[in-house]
């Protein structure tokens, strides 16, 4: 297993937050009282590129956003793991229409 420090992690997260809102906000049209909260599950390779990312827990229980949000991780890349090998991530994250 490799490290990453979270700080590294959650500004790379937060610089592609708009792509990954993105999938909540073109369902909430059709869905006014969409709202909840994702963790997503997600491994980041030696060479900083996500290998895999999944829904870990929701409570929006949205396949359509669901799936969108976990495809948006798996195109993010970050620094290289200190030490080489990988890093296993769970990323909360909480969508509301009411911004919050």
């Amino acid at each position: 297993m490799g490290s990453l420090d979270p700080a590294l992690i959650d500004a790379v997260i937060k610089r592609h937050l708009e792509q990954i809102k993105y999938c909540y906000d073109r369902e909430l049209p059709k869905k006014p009282k969409l709202q909840g909260k994702l963790v997503v599950n997600f491994t980041i390779a030696s060479d900083g590129l996500v290998t895999q990312a999944k829904m870990k827990s929701s409570t929006m229980n949205d396949g359509t956003v669901e799936g969108c949000v976990a495809e948006r991780f798996r195109k993010l890349r970050f620094p290289q793991p200190k030490g080489g090998g990988i890093v296993n991530v769970n990323y909360p994250l909480l969508f509301s229409s009411s911004g919050g």
